[in-house]
């Protein structure tokens, strides 16, 4: 986590929570949405061990009866990295699209991927934290952008396993949750080796896919209604040459938060996500569960709230989520946001 970024993020929930693990997943939920986290030690064969991941993630939304994904987080230890010739983010590319066409046919997987992201990670965990819903949301698709999913195999044996974004169904709100975004434009990398020109690229692929709202959903919001989003960095140095050019081009309202990692493509220097504005899972913000870095941008807003789960950003398997009796493990962190006066 870079410059002034809390190191932890909870997602809020209202009325009862229940908690439960099976194996390498552990879940909570709400009744209307799961929320949930796995880690896969990696030992060689990243491939296989990807697709019992995702096998394990699959079976485990299936059977709580939440089988449809909203938003997909992946941590992938030396994600550009090569393993027997190969670059690790196509192994797991592979082993992700293996699982979802073992689960459901490869003629019915792309219509299961949802919004996702994959980034570099520390450690030697595959981690992925994931929320799910009991119907399906709208996946959609850029303008300006390829299909992830119908990449060429200039890309990899497989190509990646997701949609540029997803809009959670009615019952959760007009909630958009954005899928990493980065500088391409149809399947290419753009602006190679020129920061400020990828993360402008960037803001206009977002930009894009906001104004191409799909005729059943409410119009997006622009780009300076969002409350919030994370800014991955390939380079830590670079902090300082992105904040005020992006602070120009979206406005004072917005917070920022910064996180070091490796980004899917070598050539990539930065990549945005984040759900849509209040990031909120419900209809004027207090519904359901809230989503917010800094813990308490949740803003604890309604005192009924109980804490659905918690990620802790510095852990030493970067990104792994913490529920449940896991949640000692980040005490350190909400200690130090609390201090902060952000909870």
């Amino acid at each position: 986590v870079l410059g002034h970024s809390s190191p932890a993020e909870t997602w809020f929930a209202e009325g009862p929570v229940r908690r439960a693990s099976h194996g390498p997943v552990a879940w909570a939920e709400n009744g209307a949405v799961l929320f949930a986290s796995l880690a896969s030690r990696l030992q060689g064969n990243l491939a296989e061990e990807t697709a019992r991941h995702f096998e394990a993630l699959l079976a485990t939304v299936e059977e709580q009866g939440f089988p449809h994904l909203l938003r997909v987080w992946n941590f992938l230890p030396g994600i550009n990295e090569l393993e027997n010739g190969t670059e690790r983010y196509r192994l797991f590319n592979a082993g992700r699209a293996a699982a979802f066409d073992a689960r459901y046919g490869v003629a019915g997987a792309e219509a299961r991927f949802s919004a996702s992201s994959a980034v570099g990670s520390s450690g030697a965990h595959l981690v992925t934290w994931f929320a799910a819903a009991k119907s399906p949301g709208l996946h959609l698709g850029n303008p300006r952008q390829v299909h992830a999913f119908r990449y060429p195999t200039d890309y990899g044996p497989r190509p990646p396993s997701f949609t540029r974004a997803t809009l959670a169904p009615p019952e959760l709100g007009q909630v958009l949750f954005l899928s990493g975004t980065a500088s391409i434009s149809g399947h290419e990398t753009r602006h190679v080796g020129k920061l400020l020109l990828q993360l402008e690229e960037t803001l206009h692929n977002i930009e894009t896919l906001l104004a191409a709202a799909p005729g059943e959903a409410a119009k997006f919001p622009d780009l300076p209604a969002f409350d919030l989003f994370r800014v991955y960095l390939r380079e830590s140095a670079d902090l300082e040459l992105v904040c005020e050019p992006l602070r120009r081009r979206i406005g004072p309202g917005l917070a920022l938060h910064f996180v070091e990692a490796d980004i899917c493509r070598a050539e990539l220097a930065l990549e945005l996500d984040r759900p849509q504005p209040g990031a909120v899972l419900g209809v004027g913000g207090d519904d359901l569960v809230a989503h917010g870095v800094h813990v308490g941008r949740a803003q604890a807003q309604d005192a009924r709230a109980l804490e659905l789960g918690a990620v802790a950003l510095d852990a030493a398997d970067a990104g792994l989520v913490l529920l449940a009796e896991q949640l000692d493990h980040v005490a350190a962190a909400l200690d130090r946001v609390r201090e902060e006066g952000l909870f």
